[in-house]
């Protein structure tokens, strides 16, 4: 936070020149991209397949990734099972969604582009052996997206496999075999999937070496990038073309999340409580923190301007039953919300519990009520021998209510007032505290009864600088910075307001296609002559 007597934020001072007598060597090529990650990848690979020579760095020992869904709209997966999506009825959604926030031309850019370039990814995928499937698909019998409060449309692939690359976190493995899915899913498969491809094809990847400062004179073109490596020393790479940023988000870097995104910031500092860099393995190796704005400073540092804030954050709260809408009591007690809303939207009401606490709570007819309550991100949709084990791990169990909120730590009273309107307005078939609608009211009246503690996860903050739709920054005059691309979370104006669930996977996809897409840009860039 800025010091009395000071307007500007740490990383807003912009550092000194690097001095030239402590460069140890310079490196020319056609394009540099900073960051392996999911935008990354694609940028360095597709800038590779478009003739360019390539450097890619990234100053982890690995690419950092988390999740392992994607989103996008027209690819050949889609096509084979059927599925139709009206791209633009789903990019007029998120710009409602967002509140009319974001700029409607980097969203139908996704939109538009995102079919081919999932195709591009699943081409890849074959040639590798690894499986492609859609996100919850088929839908249940008589499920109809046009009813639900949000929305949500079948753009989700996710790849999987039955045994995990060494990249993949041991905690995830653990998890994966204690839950007995016997799958998993990740976005590294893809990533390593796309770093082999690099590396085939003669591209220059450097860990462990870590972007400092762009190389701009004045309003001329970028010009390269100079970096610090394992050992310390800095090296200039020199880019005839371009350099791409593809540096992720700034969630690990209090500071910016104190201007950007305040309402996250304490949840996205909070180690215990977020999963913020769950997937990846080796996380303890790195020198540096991970994912605290990089790309966001270097650019904003050489005339770049961040996008309007407040940032959206992408946090989600889930019950021990997903996102499944379930009663939900506070602390009080006391039901608080409309339950059947995505996982974004609960960490909004949860946030302003007391405490920041809250329960989720059914009862032993739960597996008799899982398929009422729909699909979408964070959705039980089905009863699986993995639900089963998460509930009889983890819920909290008693033969009353009674018993069940001594359990909790809640008043008794209060929960059994509540639980009690709860059940009337179930048998009612009307929600006439806070509108749920009538198929998603199950009353709570059969032993056992259950409950499971609302909990958190920040995974990533959302924000980036001003670009256009060929992914270039633009300067506080609106024009061009010329010689840099833009990609995955240094991207600004896509989401605003809050993470939008209706397309599950979308930072993702959006992700992959940015990075394709500017690496394809910065490739076709002109050959720039030394000053």
């Amino acid at each position: 936070m800025p010091k009395k007597g000071e307007n500007r934020w740490s990383f807003e001072v912009l550092p000194p020149p690097i001095p030239e007598k402590d460069i140890k060597n310079t490196i020319d090529t056609d394009v540099v991209v900073v960051g392996a990650g999911t935008a990354g990848m694609p940028a360095a690979l597709s800038a590779m397949q478009a003739g360019a020579g390539v450097i890619l760095i990234d100053k982890h020992t690995t690419f950092r990734w988390g999740g392992g869904d994607s989103s996008a709209i027209g690819s050949r997966l889609q096509k084979q099972l059927g599925i139709e999506v009206d791209k633009d009825e789903v990019v007029l959604q998120l710009m409602k969604y967002g509140a009319n926030r974001p700029d409607q031309r980097i969203i139908r850019l996704w939109a538009e582009n995102s079919g081919a370039i999932m195709d591009w990814l699943l081409d890849m995928l074959d040639d590798a052996g690894i499986e492609v499937s859609m996100f919850q698909w088929p839908r249940p019998a008589g499920f109809d997206s046009r009813t639900e409060y949000y929305p949500e449309y079948p753009t989700c692939h996710y790849w999987h496999t039955n045994r995990p690359y060494e990249g993949l976190a041991k905690s995830v493995k653990d998890n994966v075999a204690k839950s007995g899915t016997g799958f998993f899913l990740n976005q590294g498969l893809m990533l390593k999937c796309l770093e082999g491809n690099f590396l085939k094809s003669g591209g220059d990847l450097r860990y462990q070496t870590r972007a400092i400062q762009l190389v701009r004179k004045g309003k001329g073109r970028v010009t390269g990038v100079i970096a610090r490596d394992k050992d310390g020393d800095y090296i200039r790479f020199n880019a005839r073309r371009a350099v791409v940023l593809c540096t992720g988000d700034y969630g690990n870097n209090p500071e910016m999340m104190q201007k950007y995104c305040p309402m996250a910031a304490d949840i996205a500092a909070d180690k215990k409580r977020n999963e913020y860099m769950l997937y990846t393995k080796d996380l303890r190796e790195a020198k540096e923190p991970l994912n605290v704005g990089d790309g966001h400073q270097m650019a904003m540092w050489i005339g770049a301007v961040m996008e309007p804030a407040p940032h959206a954050p992408m946090s989600h709260t889930l019950g021990i039953l997903g996102t499944d809408s379930f009663l939900h009591v506070n602390i009080k007690g006391e039901r608080y919300e409309n339950e059947d809303v995505p996982a974004r939207s609960l960490t909004n009401s949860l946030d302003l519990q007391p405490e920041g606490k809250a329960w989720q709570v059914f009862d032993s007819k739960w597996e008799e009520e899982i398929p009422r309550m729909g699909v979408g991100l964070g959705k039980v949709y089905e009863v699986t021998d993995t639900a089963r084990l998460v509930v009889a791990s983890n819920a909290l169990k008693a033969d009353t209510i009674e018993e069940l909120a001594v359990k909790m730590k809640v008043p008794s009273d209060a929960f059994r007032t509540t639980v009690d309107r709860y059940n009337e307005l179930a048998r009612l078939g009307k929600d006439l505290d806070f509108g749920k609608r009538a198929d998603r009211l199950t009353t709570i009246d059969k032993p056992p009864y259950y409950a499971g503690r609302m909990t958190q996860h920040f995974l990533v903050v959302l924000g980036g600088l001003n670009t256009n739709t060929r992914l270039q920054p633009l300067d506080a005059d609106w024009a061009v910075i010329p010689g840099l691309y833009l990609a995955g979370n240094t991207v600004g104006r896509f989401f605003a307001v809050d993470y939008p669930t209706m397309c599950p996977g979308l930072s993702h996809g959006m992700a992959w296609t940015t990075g394709r897409l500017a690496g394809l840009n910065a490739a076709a860039e002109v050959p720039h002559k030394e000053e």
